[in-house]
């Protein structure tokens, strides 16, 4: 039975799993997940190391396919999702990863952008402002001309939020976003979230292993345990 979060019937959640199984090869990982977290929730899910909690965040929003069950995002299957303005995705990630990309960050958040309204390509001036205004909103606009190999792990991860937001996305993923911050760029990045949580109603999907986190934010809190996810109050 799938573990419910304040969904509205109204409207189809942002997030859906029923009785899914997922393996790696010939090893199941996990094994009848059910979770439906509804619009304008904060739902984090926590457990051991391998207990599958990233597994389950890549199956929300597409990234991989199930074994067996169903996944709705935004009631649709991911494989044919075609509204992806809609999600805003920071997965878990080596800084060296990114740090390598030969640009700067405003050409990261850039290159993040979909289309305008009703598919209309966007101008390169849009394109700019609307970049501009996403890092504005993480605090990094004054940084938008410098290079992303000289950004700290903080700004880094900032840069990385307003690549998710760029598109005033409905959903926002989070797979262990503050991995190698300090004190300080970890609370003002879950400041972030939380203000872009209250202002916008966005939904927020969220994977730490951080209990500093969860008490930042709030919401719900699922615990991860042998394959299975078990709901528990923040």
């Amino acid at each position: 039975m799938a573990v419910e979060l304040g969904t509205p019937e109204a409207a189809a959640p942002p997030v859906e799993l029923r009785d899914v199984r997922f393996s790696y090869g010939r090893e199941e990982v996990l094994h009848g997940v059910g979770l439906v977290v509804g619009a304008g929730e904060i739902c984090s899910i926590v457990g051991d190391n391998g207990a599958g909690k990233s597994t389950i965040a890549r199956l929300a929003v597409g990234e991989l396919a199930p074994t067996a069950g169903t996944v709705r995002l935004f009631g649709e299957n991911p494989a044919r999702f075609g509204r992806w303005n809609l999600v805003g995705y920071v997965p878990q990630l080596p800084p060296e990863a990114v740090s390598r990309f030969p640009a700067t960050a405003l050409e990261l958040v850039s290159a993040f952008q979909g289309a305008g309204a009703r598919g209309r390509r966007l101008s390169r001036a849009e394109r700019r402002e609307r970049s501009l205004d996403a890092l504005g909103r993480v605090g990094m606009d004054a940084h938008a001309s410098r290079m992303v190999r000289e950004l700290s792990g903080g700004q880094l991860q900032r840069v990385r939020l307003a690549c998710a937001l760029v598109n005033g996305p409905g959903l926002l993923v989070l797979d262990e976003p503050t991995n190698g911050l300090d004190r300080e760029s970890r609370e003002a990045l879950c400041s972030l979230v939380a203000s872009t949580h209250a202002k916008r109603r966005l939904t927020v999907l969220l994977v730490t292993h951080d209990q500093r986190v969860l008490r930042s934010l709030g919401g719900s809190v699922l615990l991860v345990e042998d394959g299975r996810i078990v709901r528990r109050e923040a």
